[in-house]
């Protein structure tokens, strides 16, 4: 088994399609380290209708502990639009990367409560949300929403 030190990069098919939830979330691991897990960050990663990740990962800092309908509902506008211009058929990975434990408690609830209403009215497509700690990448599931 090759193990790799810090700065290494392991061989990695960029071009390969994520097809399954573990193909997501070992990109988003891969592509989120730990040091940028610890600070409330949004990631925006788009995927081609074939499930090929675009070129283009965007972090949004700074984001409050609570989400602001209005922030989130802007948020989906651009990924519909994007999507709809820039690969139509394609799909949205939204991150929430915080500092803690993997436990989802009421903020991260509010989070994906508030992504899941403001993508269904903006028709914004998202594959998947994800939530992103020093410790752990997991999806975020419907069981997790309470």
């Amino acid at each position: 088994m090759r193990t790799f030190a810090a700065g290494d990069v392991p061989d990695l098919d960029l071009t390969a399609p994520l097809s399954t939830d573990q193909d997501v979330l070992g990109r988003v691991d891969w592509l989120v380290d730990q040091h940028s897990r610890r600070n409330r960050t949004l990631w925006l990663l788009f995927l081609s209708s074939d499930g090929v990740l675009l070129p283009v990962v965007v972090p949004i800092d700074g984001v409050p502990e609570r989400p602001g309908p209005q922030f989130v509902g802007n948020m989906c506008f651009v990924i519909a639009d994007v999507l709809a211009h820039q690969a139509p058929g394609g799909a949205a990975v939204v991150v929430l990367a915080r500092p803690g434990s993997e436990t989802v408690d009421d903020t991260d609830r509010d989070w994906f409560r508030t992504i899941h209403g403001a993508a269904r009215e903006h028709g914004a497509s998202i594959r998947m949300l994800c939530l992103a700690t020093e410790t752990s990448v997991r999806q975020f599931t419907v069981d997790d929403a309470g």
